[in-house]
């Protein structure tokens, strides 16, 4: 989510660059299950990526070519057996970033193993909750996955340009100062607002009720604004202002889709707990 206080200039920009990026989206996403596929690597790979060059610039030793590749793996799992066989991944990819860690001795060896899994936990396997969904409902429902989806994306962009233009216009409280000092409670009630917008579309889902719709909206909308505040919250720690930039006026992949990261999550244990999926 792009900061609610960003100069007015960058805001064409970010406006041209999700001119372009949007349509893009939403063509992988309704192009069928390959398509899904390829939009899902490069948000987990990219991300991935970002992550763990983060980590270096800030002096945290990880290991960033295995953490990439087991995060790329989860999402080809994700697409292949859903999460059937999600805990012996798990515990695999645990043990061979345990031991793999051993390769470079003992010092730092904690944080780095740790730093690894984390990379791997909050890119690849958050990452991958739309190819979950997906694996839920096809092939017979595929149609509805990608539905379901699209909304979700729209509820995501919804509450990041609701809070952003609300905060920017009337936000006085901060939300978390610590945190993301521009961030405000006005930005974030207009961003609940604002996700909750796709509900008019609720027609475009016949299998599922407005009222089911409403709730995962809801759900995606909170979860999306508190992964913003979490993906603040490691660039802080990390002591970088922006991931590595890669769409013009947005940053990296990591500022573009850390509210993707708790919102298709949050979305798909909600449509699992109601046995939707």
């Amino acid at each position: 989510m792009p900061p609610e206080s960003s100069a007015g200039g960058s805001l064409w920009i970010r406006t041209l660059s999700a001119c372009v990026f949007v349509p893009v989206i939403l063509l992988l996403v309704f192009g069928g299950k390959w398509s899904l596929l390829l939009l899902v690597l490069a948000i987990v790979g990219r991300g991935s990526w970002e992550f763990f060059h983060m980590a270096g610039q800030a002096g945290r030793d990880s290991a960033p070519w295995l953490g990439t590749a087991l995060a790329i793996g989860a999402s080809l799992e994700a697409f292949v057996w859903g999460d059937r066989h999600l805990g012996v991944s798990l515990v695999a990819a645990t043990l061979l970033v345990l031991l793999a860690a051993l390769r470079r001795g003992t010092a730092g060896y904690t944080a780095r193993t740790l730093l690894t899994l984390g990379g791997v936990l909050y890119v690849g396997l958050l990452g991958s909750a739309p190819l979950l969904v997906l694996h839920a409902l096809q092939p017979q429902r595929q149609h509805i996955a990608a539905r379901l989806l699209a909304l979700l994306f729209a509820c995501v962009w919804l509450t990041d340009a609701a809070a952003y233009f609300a905060g920017r216009r009337f936000g006085r409280r901060k939300l978390a100062p610590g945190i993301s000092p521009a961030k405000t409670v006005c930005g974030a009630v207009a961003g609940l607002a604002g996700g909750l917008l796709p509900i008019a579309l609720s027609w475009f889902v016949p299998s599922v009720t407005a009222v089911q719709l409403a709730g995962m909206l809801l759900c995606a909308s909170v979860a999306g604004q508190l992964g913003d505040l979490v993906e603040s919250a490691i660039k802080r720690d990390m002591g970088v202002k922006d991931a590595p930039a890669l769409i013009p006026g947005h940053g990296g992949a990591l500022d573009r889709f850390d509210s993707y990261l708790f919102a298709f999550p949050a979305a798909y244990l909600y449509l699992r707990v109601l046995a939707i999926l």
